[in-house]
C-alpha cells in the first residue's frame, strides 16, 4: 500500500525560502523561484508567498487566496505537470516523537 505526502508544518524563513514538514518526519527547504505564471503568479510577490500555511484537510502549502501545491510534488515523489518553480535547498529525515 503506498501512502501520500501529508504536510504537518510549514515556515517562510525568507527569501524565497519554505521550510516543510512532513508527517513522515522528512524536512524540506524549498528555494521558490518568482517565475510562477497564470493562477500561481501570486507566488512571484514575497509578501504573498510569506502567508504560506498547511491546509488541514488536504495536508499541503496554501495560501489565503485559495492556491495550493501537490504535496506529492512538494515531497519529490512527482515531477510537476508544468515545470518546477521551486527546487530542494536541504532534505533531511528527522525521528517522529510519539
Amino acid at each position: 500500500m503506498t501512502s501520500c505526502a501529508h504536510v504537518s508544518a510549514v515556515s517562510y524563513l525568507g527569501e524565497r525560502l519554505i521550510e516543510v514538514v512532513f508527517e513522515d518526519g522528512l524536512i524540506r527547504k524549498l528555494d521558490f523561484h518568482s517565475n510562477w505564471q497564470g493562477n500561481l503568479e501570486c507566488l512571484n510577490r514575497d509578501n504573498f508567498l510569506a502567508q504560506v500555511g498547511v491546509d488541514k484537510i488536504a495536508k499541503t502549502l496554501c495560501w489565503p487566496n485559495g492556491v495550493d501545491l501537490d504535496p506529492e510534488v512538494l515531497y519529490g515523489s512527482h515531477e510537476p505537470a508544468v515545470g518546477g518553480d521551486f527546487f530542494t535547498v536541504v532534505s533531511e529525515t528527522k525521528p517522529i516523537r510519539t
